[in-house]
Order: C-alpha cells, then structure tokens, then sequence
C-alpha cells in the first residue's frame, strides 16, 4: 500500500520533503558534535572520517545502480511508443488490402483504437481504477478488430488475411508490453533503503563537520545536489507524472495522419 500511495506523488514534492529530512538529519550531527568538549575526539573524528567516506562509496553506488534501473525502464516505454505507433500503422494499411466491407470496418475500428491509446498517452489520471477501464476499453477494440479479421478468415482464407492476422496480434501484444512497462517501477525497498543511507550519510557529514560554520554551507550544496539526483531518478520513473516523459508523438503523428483520411 505504501509503495503505490509513494508511486503517485509528485517526484518534485517528494525531493522537497527529501530535503527538509536531509537537513534535519545534518542539523542534528551538528548538534551532538557542537555538544562535544573540543579535543576529546581526535582519535573518534579518524574513525568518523573512515565511515564516512565508506558510507558514501555505498550511496554513491546505490545511486548510480537505481539511476540505471530507471534510465533502462524509461527508454523500454520510450520504445514501446515507436512500435506500437508503427504496428498499428502497420494493420491500418494491410487493412486495406482485405475484402469490403470487413477492411473499412477494420479501419474504423483501428482509427477508434488508435484515438484511444493518444487520449490514454496524453492523461496524467494514474489511479489504478483509471488504468482499469483504459484497460478494458482497449480490450474491447481487441476484441472486435480481431472477430472481424476471424470471419473473414473463415469467409475468404488468403496470404493477404494471414498476414495480416499476424500484424493484428502483434499490436496486441504490444498493448500488454507497454502496460507491463508501465507498471515495472523502481521497487520501493530500494527507494526506502537509498533514503536511510542518505540520512545516515549526512548525519556523519554534520557530525564531522561539527562546529565549522563553512561546514554547514558545503553540507547543504550536498543535500541539493543529493535531492536533485534523487528527483531525476524518480521523474524518470514516472511513465505519466513529473517533467520527463517517454514522447509519444509516434502516435500522436500517426493519429493526424489518419484522422485526415
């Protein structure tokens, strides 16, 4: 339950709060050192330094392995796009080539499709409610598209009508490839275990900086730089929220095209 409530928030307001956290967490190693005796701890401080940059090898890494985690995850819904944009392109034009009146029925029904998954494209409504009906709408397009293209097959058998039963199918796998993508996130146990690093991590840079003030300054640059990291490992996570989206003008440009037909 957590995980989904966490998948539906905006990534920016998430770093906000990522950062006010942050900033506790440096604030309150600050704080223990400052309440430290000065040079009681020269022999500790090493120790801290030794941790430290170990701890931060770690968030570094951890960083690094779920910025490609959700890099990978954007380009497979990127690509999606350009193929279900060309095997629907596909099935329109060999939908042509089948006898009347099943072709110009098959390519209205396709025309419905196609203005179903631009309005599905072009929605931010992620609820799991609203993937659903999306889901069964387009379902249902299936499900006509392809009781034509049977009856004809069964009508007037040809190379033409088996050819372009393949491409049917092929769409429609391509329609269970892209929702699969979209559920495929980053997990959560990474997103919580990448948060109690950083905590952990900026509490040993305030704590090792103690009573310098230019500590706080620099310690703060690090925060921002961390949440930044963090909000574009999650915008890119996001298939319908946050700044960078997969592109989905493959089928807005193919909808256009076919409208004017």
């Amino acid at each position: 339950m957590s995980g989904n409530i966490f998948y539906r928030l905006d990534p920016l307001l998430i770093c906000l709060v990522l950062v006010g956290v942050l900033l506790v967490a440096e604030e309150l190693g600050f704080r223990l050192k400052g309440k430290m005796r000065p040079g009681s701890d020269k022999i500790e401080m090493a120790d801290i330094a030794l941790i430290l940059g170990a701890v931060m090898t770690l968030l570094a890494l951890l960083l690094g392995f779920t910025y490609a985690m959700s890099e990978g995850r954007f380009e497979t819904r990127r690509q999606l796009v350009v193929e279900e944009a060309n095997a629907i392109g596909t099935t329109y034009l060999r939908a042509k080539a089948l006898p009347e009146p099943r072709s110009s029925q098959i390519q209205e029904l396709l025309r419905q499709y196609l203005a179903l998954r631009v309005e599905i494209a072009i929605k931010i409504d992620d609820t799991p409610e609203k993937i659903r009906e999306m889901d069964n709408r387009s379902k249902q397009l299936h499900g006509l598209i392809w009781s034509h293209a049977a009856a004809l097959a069964r009508e007037s058998p040809s190379p033409i009508t088996s050819i372009f039963l393949q491409t049917l199918n092929e769409m429609i796998d391509l329609h269970s490839k892209r929702l699969a993508a979209f559920r495929n996130r980053v997990p959560f146990s990474i997103y919580l275990v990448l948060l109690i690093v950083s905590i952990i991590t900026l509490w040993l840079v305030g704590y090792y900086f103690g009573r310098r003030q230019r500590g706080r300054i620099l310690t703060t640059v690090v925060v921002l730089l961390l949440a930044s990291v963090m909000w574009l490992i999650m915008d890119l996570d996001q298939p319908m929220r946050g700044a960078i989206r997969a592109s989905q003008q493959s089928l807005i440009d193919l909808h256009q095209d076919l409208s004017q037909e």
